[in-house]
C-alpha cells in the first residue's frame, strides 16, 4: 500500500471509530473529497488534513505517525521509540529546533550571500584584489562588487 491508501485508510478507521459519517465531517471535507482521500484516490493538503482531524478529534501528528508506522510494518510502541531517538538526534545535531530561529526565514541563499560577505569583506581587509577574492572564494566578481560596495558604504 501507498502513502495516500494507508493514510486514506487511517482516516476511515479513525471516523468509523469515533461513530461519525462522512456527512458529519462536512464541515472539514466535503463527502465526495473524504470519500476519494479515504480510497487514496486523492491527496489532502496540510490545511485540509488538519480541519479533518478536529472534527476526527485526533491530532495530525498520531495520524500521520499511523501511517508512517504502519508504512514501516512497526507497532505503534515500536515506531515511536524509534521516532523518540531520531528527534533526539535531529535536537541534538541542531537539525530541530522547540522555537523558530533566524536561519530558516534567511534561507541557504541568505546564508551563503551572508557567508560570501563576510568572505570578501576578509580578504578585503587583508589587501587582496577583487580579482584575487573571486579566484579564491570561486565566486564572480559581480559577487565580489556587490559585498566590495558595502564595505565601501559602510566605512563613510
Amino acid at each position: 500500500m501507498d502513502y495516500l491508501q494507508t493514510l486514506g485508510q487511517t482516516l476511515r478507521e479513525i471516523r468509523v471509530d469515533a461513530g461519525l459519517r462522512r456527512e458529519d465531517c462536512s464541515g472539514a471535507l466535503s463527502r465526495e473529497y473524504l470519500a476519494n482521500v479515504e480510497l487514496g484516490r486523492q491527496s489532502i493538503s496540510i490545511a485540509k488534513l488538519v480541519s479533518l482531524c478536529e472534527c476526527l478529534g485526533i491530532p495530525p501528528s498520531l495520524v500521520l505517525t499511523t501511517v508512517e508506522a504502519r508504512l514501516a510494518m512497526l507497532k505503534l510502541e515500536q515506531y515511536q521509540a524509534s521516532q523518540e531517538r531520531q528527534v533526539r538526534e535531529y535536537v541534538g545535531a541542531g537539525r530541530l529546533r522547540s522555537e523558530a530561529s533566524n536561519g530558516g526565514a534567511q534561507g541557504v541563499r541568505g546564508k551563503r550571500a551572508e557567508n560570501n560577505r563576510k568572505a570578501v569583506q576578509s580578504l578585503q581587509s587583508l589587501g587582496r584584489t577583487k580579482t584575487e577574492i573571486a579566484r579564491e572564494l570561486g565566486i564572480g566578481t559581480t559577487t565580489v562588487d556587490r559585498h566590495w560596495r558595502k564595505v565601501d558604504s559602510e566605512s563613510t
